[in-house]
């Protein structure tokens, strides 16, 4: 299982895009207000809503425990209200709205139960793996992944 931050997890997707010639915009770290991270690359934006399986304050005290069932459902809810409010205030048709998380039996479980209406949102979902890989799926996967190669 992932054991990792929030600040963690959008270092690790920002260390995966800028890598493939993103370039950062803006990142909203310890509870900081606004998108969790804006990338941009040839006219493309992404936007990404992060969720750690750990508080940030592991960072400081390692007796933290993983996020418990009920919490990573509230913060599932909560990524998707803030993509579908940021995708009312942005109506460019190079924009991605994605939802990352670690790769987690309880993220998982819990994306899994919202699949088919995440897909008719056209949301993206990147899962941080074990090894700290970034793993892209959703509608329209393909064409970010193609970008990520130009």
């Amino acid at each position: 299982m992932v054991i990792i931050t929030e600040n963690q997890l959008l270092d690790a997707i920002e260390n995966y895009f800028t890598k493939h010639g993103f370039t950062l915009i803006s990142m909203a770290k310890n509870n900081e207000k606004g998108i969790d991270m804006e990338l941009l690359k040839n006219g493309v934006t992404l936007l990404i809503e992060a969720k750690g399986s750990i508080g940030n304050k592991y960072d400081t005290d390692p007796s933290i425990k993983p996020f418990a069932r009920s919490l990573v459902r509230e913060y599932v809810r909560k990524q998707i209200t803030k993509l579908m409010e940021r995708e009312e205030k942005n109506v460019g048709d190079n924009t991605y709205f994605i939802a990352a998380w670690p790769e987690t039996p309880l993220f998982r479980n819990e994306v899994n139960k919202k699949a088919k209406a995440l897909a008719k949102l056209g949301y993206l979902h990147i899962w941080l793996q074990e090894n700290m890989r970034v793993k892209i799926e959703g509608p329209g996967a393909e064409k970010l992944i193609e970008l990520l190669d130009e």
